[in-house]
């Protein structure tokens, strides 16, 4: 029996695609060259189409664009726990993710356009968002620095947190605090980045040091280990006296550990530090690192729960959605062993 799926291979498109097409779905904006193809194609391989049955959901097919490199995303835990959270929920609940379109690869408008709603990885510009916008209505932006009023976001708490992480440095004593962290660059359409967008967690670290009359010793890079031993390196070479690291992922806090031990300090001793993700092995570096869980499985969850919600239509207004977090005490913040 011919499927779909070989419709779809065969004339180019993507499966959403033929399916709208062949139940004559009207919403659908499409070229008439790419309507008049797939039946062509589905008459030349003697498609037949299956009877409804009325007592099923029509099936919601969804997108996933990424502003990441598969190279990228296999080293960065936290955004594939997100993407194979939207991988495993939409098995269980009956939902087709018909493509993940690699922001490199290009955007095609009337790909973009045939899926019943579109969630998006990582921070694109303002711009790239109102463009995809104008292709399908039907977002949901996941952990994104730039926001609008009338699309769908998913984020982590991230500001409350960051301020009691630094509340517990101050508690145990600490005055000489530190930030490093990644450099948030927004993507355009093509791939390419202009500018770049400010991490909650630094602005908060600056409002808090300000608050307090403490000294900021800040240190941004991109997001990988190497970022976390040339930061900590350089702010103690500015102030040998930091006495705590605030470091915004955990491959980051790996790189910093690793300096901290290179000049005989020892984490959670001598310098606390505490980060963000909590990785698997976080638990298992000596000493324990003590990081945040931003639930990144509930993250992609509920970034599809909301992409079918708006793809059936079931409201016409915007929900920002922001997921708790949780702070996992372990051995290298000074703070929970009192």
């Amino acid at each position: 029996m011919v499927t779909i799926k070989q419709i779809a291979e065969t004339a180019g498109v993507s499966s959403s695609t033929v399916s709208r097409i062949l139940n004559d779905d009207t919403s659908l904006s499409v070229s008439s060259a790419t309507r008049q193809a797939v039946l062509e194609t589905a008459h030349k391989l003697k498609y037949v189409k299956r009877r409804k049955d009325t007592s099923m959901k029509k099936v919601c097919h969804v997108a996933v664009i990424t502003v990441f490199s598969e190279a990228r995303e296999a080293t960065d835990a936290y955004w594939r726990q997100i993407y194979l959270s939207i991988e495993k929920h939409a098995r269980q609940i009956g939902v087709v993710i018909d493509d993940v379109i690699r922001m490199a690869q290009g955007i095609d408008q009337q790909t973009i356009a045939a899926y019943d709603a579109i969630i998006i990885l990582g921070d694109i510009s303002q711009q790239a968002i109102f463009t995809i916008k104008q292709m399908n209505p039907h977002l949901v932006l996941v952990d994104s620095k730039a926001h609008d009023d009338d699309i769908d976001v998913v984020e982590p708490e991230m500001a409350k947190m960051t301020a009691k992480i630094l509340d517990d440095f101050y508690t145990a004593g600490r005055r000489h605090i530190g930030f490093i962290g990644g450099i948030n660059e927004l993507f355009e359409l093509d791939g390419t980045t202009k500018g770049s967008a400010a991490d909650v967690r630094e602005t908060v670290y600056q409002q808090w040091i300000a608050a307090h009359q403490l000294t900021p010793y800040s240190y941004t890079g991109a997001w990988h280990v190497e970022t976390g031993s040339q930061g900590a390196s350089a702010l103690l070479d500015d102030e040998p006296d930091i006495d705590a690291l605030l470091v915004a992922s955990d491959p980051i806090a790996i790189g910093a550990i690793n300096a901290l031990k290179m000049r005989g300090l020892e984490p959670g001793k001598d310098i606390d530090i505490v980060s963000f993700d909590n990785l698997e092995l976080a638990a298992y570096l000596v000493p324990a690192l003590t990081t945040v869980d931003l639930k990144p499985e509930i993250l992609g969850q509920q970034a599809l729960i909301q992409a079918c919600d708006l793809a059936q239509n079931k409201r016409d207004w915007a929900v920002w959605t922001t997921i708790p977090s949780r702070l996992i005490y372990r051995e290298t913040l000074t703070a929970m062993k009192k």
